[in-house]
């Protein structure tokens, strides 16, 4: 986290030096400012919500919300980890315990897997029963025992959460755009 943060005021720096080198007239040197701090808000942002809870905390289904729709540069750049290439052009980061796919342009997160307990889904958790999950988010709007998955609509997006058939036990989930 210390090492993007430092990157990015490198980067506010060389672009606030890069302005007064040109002596560009005030108007530009302006936009280049209000640029450099939207990005900065960008990644923050980004940033905000991909902690991998080095001190347990920022694990909450909100931040993990706010990665979908990043690009493939935003989310690598948001998690501080080199990712491993997996299955059908998606990224793992292990540190943070979750995967991530692309829409079809391979260049914007359209789902992520999350495999971490220490994950708050509003109260609840991985190794949980899927009781909880219908407590916390209410019936299913898709549902199948014998493959042993719920769809959860979640602000807009579907919260895929699968768990063993036998005891109920949740295992993982994805949080994803639209169910395919």
């Amino acid at each position: 986290m210390k090492k993007i943060i430092m990157v990015c005021i490198a980067l506010l720096l060389a672009l606030s030096m890069a302005a007064c080198t040109k002596q560009e007239d005030s108007v530009e040197n302006e936009e280049v400012k209000q640029e450099a701090a939207s990005g900065s808000e960008q990644s923050q942002e980004a940033k905000d919500s991909s902690e991998d809870g080095k001190e347990g905390e920022r694990k909450t289904l909100e931040n993990y919300k706010k990665l979908i729709g990043l690009s493939r540069e935003e989310i690598i750049d948001a998690m501080g980890e080199e990712p491993s290439v997996i299955d059908e052009g998606g990224l793992e980061f292990s540190k943070a315990s979750i995967r991530v796919w692309f829409i079809e342009d391979g260049k914007t997160v359209d789902q992520i897997f999350i495999d971490d307990s220490d994950v708050d889904f509003n109260g609840a958790r991985l190794g949980g029963n899927i009781e909880d999950f219908k407590n916390i988010f209410g019936e299913p709007v898709m549902e199948d025992h014998e493959s042993a998955y719920s769809n959860f609509d979640y602000e807009g997006l579907v919260l895929h959460v699968t768990y063993d058939k036998s005891t109920g036990k949740v295992f993982a989930v994805y949080l994803m755009k639209e169910w395919k």
